[in-house]
């Protein structure tokens, strides 16, 4: 059982780790309670008012490309999705993502399958990570028109260009590379289904990027909440989400000097903003930000992530009990590097 961090606290610990914490909502009291602040020449955002006023605000940008290098193939593909964009050119190709997500009860009843398929190999204890990082980037690339073994390969190089280009708070070598070879294969791969349509590939894709890592959190924390804080996979799901939600914050810079609550945040400022702080139990959870940027795959998440946690329920299959979980070094998405299920 946690208990909860005082205000006077926060002052001592850095953003990444209130941001990947084992227990997120341990910080949310004293988060809320110091509001908008500037730390270490960060600003930290945090509670409902100020988390609505900051992803509306037009002065402040989205973060920018992941990785180091400004060119090359996977930082030309991550610079022209929705995710990574503002103004005109965000709102083009975020419609256009839009247009592209398959209705949810199609998604869930893929997932659902491809979950019981992928469990027909399995009579032992195992981990299900691999699992949860590769079914949902497939089953979205199947609804877009691939066929199985061209959405299985689309996921496994979705994983590899996250694995290159997101953030880790541990120094990675040699992954531009692999970043910009596993860009080139995937739209490549995505032109097979979409012609010469660059602005439809990267669609597309972005969809599997913005899937793989964070639904892959939501299952691995859901099946970890088996039998402590609900009694079925929906309220499982549920729980994680308002309460343990793998996306603690979301990163903007300011362009100009912004205004959030009683704060005028400078220009140039990086910005953290503490999503999870503004959850009020009820709604679309506050993991999935709002404003222009809210995720609009939301209800797909959520969707597949019910669906592999049902199916492992229903074959039996629960975590193996004091296991230690360790995360993935995110500074900004808490993925369980490994669970171990095994069956009841």
């Amino acid at each position: 059982m946690w208990t909860e961090v005082l205000a006077e606290q926060l002052a001592d610990t850095p953003i990444e780790q209130i941001a990947t914490s084992a227990a997120p909502g341990r910080w949310h009291p004293a988060l809320r309670q110091a509001g908008t602040h500037c730390r270490d020449g960060s600003w930290v955002v945090a509670g409902a008012r100020d988390v609505a006023a900051a992803l509306a605000s037009p002065a402040l940008t989205v973060a920018a490309v992941p990785g180091r290098s400004s060119v090359g193939p996977a930082a030309r593909l991550l610079a022209s999705m929705a995710r990574f964009s503002d103004g005109p050119d965000h709102r083009r190709r975020r419609e256009l993502l839009a247009s592209l997500l398959p209705p949810v009860p199609r998604l869930a009843r893929t997932a659902a399958v491809r979950t019981n398929d992928y469990l027909n190999r399995r009579n032992a204890s195992f981990d299900v990570m691999p699992l949860a990082r590769q079914l949902p980037a497939e089953v979205l690339a199947g609804a877009l028109g691939l066929a199985q073994a061209d959405a299985a390969r689309a996921a496994t190089l979705t994983g590899m260009l996250c694995d290159a280009v997101t953030p880790s708070l541990l120094p990675r070598e040699g992954t531009a590379a692999i970043g910009d070879a596993a860009a080139v294969q995937l739209t490549t791969l995505m032109a097979s289904r979409w012609g010469q349509d660059d602005e439809r590939i990267t669609a597309a894709v972005s969809i599997l990027f913005q899937a793989r890592d964070a639904t892959a959190a939501l299952i691995g924390a859901a099946v970890l909440a088996d039998g402590r804080a609900a009694v079925s996979a929906a309220q499982q799901v549920e729980h994680v989400l308002r309460h343990e939600a793998p996306v603690q914050c979301t990163r903007r810079t300011a362009l100009t000097e912004a205004h959030i609550g009683d704060a005028k945040i400078p220009a140039g400022a990086p910005v953290w903003i503490f999503v999870a702080t503004a959850e009020r139990g009820s709604g679309v959870p506050a993991t999935f930000g709002s404003g222009p940027h809210g995720c609009p795959g939301a209800a797909h998440a959520g969707a597949i992530a019910r669906q592999v946690v049902t199916v492992l329920a229903a074959e039996g299959w629960r975590p193996v009990a004091g296991q230690r979980i360790d995360l993935e070094p995110r500074p900004n998405v808490r993925v369980p590097a490994r669970v171990l299920v095994t069956r009841a």
